[in-house]
């Protein structure tokens, strides 16, 4: 025995709200499910990142469920438990004296398990070079009201620029 169920959109029984639409092609959409882009626009100067700081963010792109705050950082907070998946992109300048650069997203504002290697880091070597991106992707299982926030070090360079259109973005799976 076989259903059929023909529907275009389902409502939430509260407000109304559409949270799922099927187009005549059989696209399915979820306009309410959180996600955001932000990045930033102007390059900061050379900086000091050999202790552990924010990366500095100043333009959203988007962010559904305005789940992102925003100062001189980006900080993501989970509106509902599930599974994230999260996007760095880190563009950098003037770090020819670095010996690497980590990149980390600190959870509830600390590295996962206190430990550089079990946290979710990236780590890039420029080798002398004056410019370098770095890039992540993670996928991170979180609980209501945890919040995500990347983070940069820069090893033996006090000098380092964050370059205009490094981004971070994420979105729940499901």
């Amino acid at each position: 025995m076989s259903s059929i169920l023909k529907v275009s959109e389902i409502q939430d029984p509260t407000n109304g709200n559409s949270a799922l639409t099927i187009d005549s092609s059989g696209r399915v959409l979820t306009p309410a499910r959180p996600a955001f882009s932000v990045y930033l626009n102007a390059s900061t100067g050379n900086q000091d990142y050999t202790t552990e700081g924010d990366l500095p963010f100043d333009t959203k792109d988007f962010d559904i469920g305005n789940n992102v705050t925003m100062s001189s950082n980006a900080v993501f907070t989970a509106p509902v438990a599930g599974i994230y998946q999260f996007n760095l992109a880190l563009l950098l300048g003037n770090c020819t004296a670095s010996g690497h650069v980590n990149t980390y997203l600190h959870i509830d504002g600390a590295r996962v398990g206190g430990d550089a290697d079990l946290s979710y880091r990236a780590i890039e070597d420029p080798q002398g070079g004056g410019y370098l991106t770095n890039t992540s992707a993670h996928l991170i299982q979180l609980t209501a009201s945890q919040t995500v926030k990347p983070v940069l070090s820069v090893a033996d360079d006090t000098t380092t620029e964050v370059r205009q259109g490094t981004r971070f973005s994420g979105f729940l799976v499901g």
